[in-house]
């Protein structure tokens, strides 16, 4: 038994965050399958596997060690984040309930733990496999095709540019998102904090050590770019390069990779000194009490009892299927149809908020009726409108969003009423759907 107190705070740790995972298993589906699941994060089943290493040298060195009290900045700091990821859930945004989910478990770790920035690292760390990222694409394109133009024009090469194309005499070049350098720019990230974390202990080198990284990456990809193009321009466009080139960077990326783990040795810190050893604290009960009601209260099981269920309305199928419709690949909860006949489609798309995917403004929703031409389209003042065709159907169509009863067309709008609304308790969405025959 004795043998087993030494591992109190490994113990509790691990409990701890299966706890949260239990509670929160919304949003581990989700990251499952816009995060694993996507090639621009492949590197996310390493990231908790670093994490968990990182708690164990923690526990090895005698730096996991529990709170002797109930700390009051790290409670605020930790109510504060379970208020954001609460509100952030019944919003749907999940940009901000994966920042906070991030967030909610490093302070929940503070508030059991003796705060410090080697603690804080390892759950901090898990932010490289959330799916958070891709919103420095749009910047990263720009910059690329800005630094590729420059070069482009040191080599003598004629070119024109056009937006993120790249026109030479051989062929044409686009800087798509996957060549914004993102994904070199995570994995720079990503390595050299856990280097810094591992060996540099002055800030200066650390961030000197940061900024080489991410510049390195980025002038890497530049590189990259440039080398396709000239080598489109020499081989007409006929190297097997221009159809794949995925590897290709890799190849460029890997020695500044041995270079920088090279540079990053003149910032190592000296080993020396009485080795720390696994430290034995008692529990803190207080705060484990504190920290695992903290994580019942915002559990997804919890926050749907808040949820009022959804009323008994029509089952979206019974929809005909002759009539244009929206194709909402999140599916609404359930449908109020008001008519349904080829005289007149009228149906409100109703999500309850209990699916955290499950929002009328989910991205993957298309509100233009599939196999249907769209001859024009506009806006009213709370209302978009179509106007649509197929063989010898037409049909004028009007759709609005509506958030706890506020009307609106535009879904930038939607959002900021669904964010407001949530604070309040309030999720609840439609989408408002008119077919009218001409």
């Amino acid at each position: 038994m004795d043998s087993l107190k030494r591992f109190n705070s490994l113990i509790v740790l691990a409990i701890v965050y299966m706890a949260i995972a239990i509670t929160q298993l919304p949003i581990l589906e989700n990251l499952w399958l816009y995060s694993f699941d996507d090639g621009t994060y492949s590197h996310a089943f390493l990231i908790p596997f670093i994490s968990m290493y990182l708690y164990w040298l923690l526990f090895k060195s005698g730096e996991l060690v529990f709170n002797q009290s109930i700390q009051k900045i790290t409670l605020f700091a930790a109510i504060i984040t379970a208020y954001m990821l609460w509100v952030s859930i019944n919003a749907q945004f999940p940009t901000g309930y994966r920042i906070s989910f991030i967030l909610f478990i490093t302070a929940v770790t503070t508030v059991i733990f003796k705060p410090s920035i080697k603690l804080v690292f390892p759950a901090l760390f898990l932010f490289f496999l959330v799916p958070i990222w891709g919103a420095a694409t749009t910047i990263l394109q720009s910059i690329s095709t800005y630094a590729a133009t420059y070069l482009m024009s040191i080599s003598g090469i004629p070119i024109f540019v056009e937006g993120n194309t790249i026109s030479i005499p051989s062929g044409i070049f686009e800087i798509a998102g996957g060549c914004s350098g993102l994904r070199y720019l995570i994995v720079s990230l990503a390595i050299s904090s856990l280097f810094t974390f591992l060996n540099i202990r002055k800030y200066s080198h650390a961030l000197t050590f940061l900024f080489v990284a991410v510049v390195g990456a980025l002038i890497t990809n530049w590189l990259r770019i440039t080398a396709l193009i000239m080598i489109g321009h020499f081989t007409e466009m006929q190297s097997d390069l221009m159809q794949d080139h995925n590897s290709f960077g890799w190849y460029i990326y890997m020695p500044f990779m041995i270079w920088l783990f090279y540079f990053g040795q003149r910032f190592v810190a000296p080993i020396g000194g009485e080795k720390l050893k696994p430290s034995a604290t008692k529990v803190n009960i207080s705060s484990t009490f504190t920290a695992m009601l903290l994580i019942t209260l915002i559990s997804a099981p919890l926050r749907n009892l808040f949820i009022a269920p959804a009323a008994n309305h029509n089952d979206c199928n019974v929809i005909l299927s002759t009539l244009p419709v929206p194709q909402l690949i999140a599916p609404a909860t359930s449908c109020i149809v008001a008519s349904n006949n080829e005289t007149l489609l009228k149906v409100d798309y109703v999500y309850s908020g209990k699916n955290i995917d499950g929002s009328v403004d989910n991205y993957l929703n298309s509100f233009t009726p599939f196999g249907w031409k769209i001859d024009k389209a506009y806006s009213g003042n709370e209302s978009n409108v179509l106007l649509i065709s197929r063989n010898s159907q037409k049909f004028k169509v009007i759709y609005s969003f509506s958030s706890n009863g506020k009307m609106t067309n535009n879904l930038t709008t939607l959002k900021k009423s669904k964010l407001v609304n949530s604070l309040f308790g309030s999720n609840e969405t439609r989408l408002i759907w008119q077919a009218i025959p001409l």
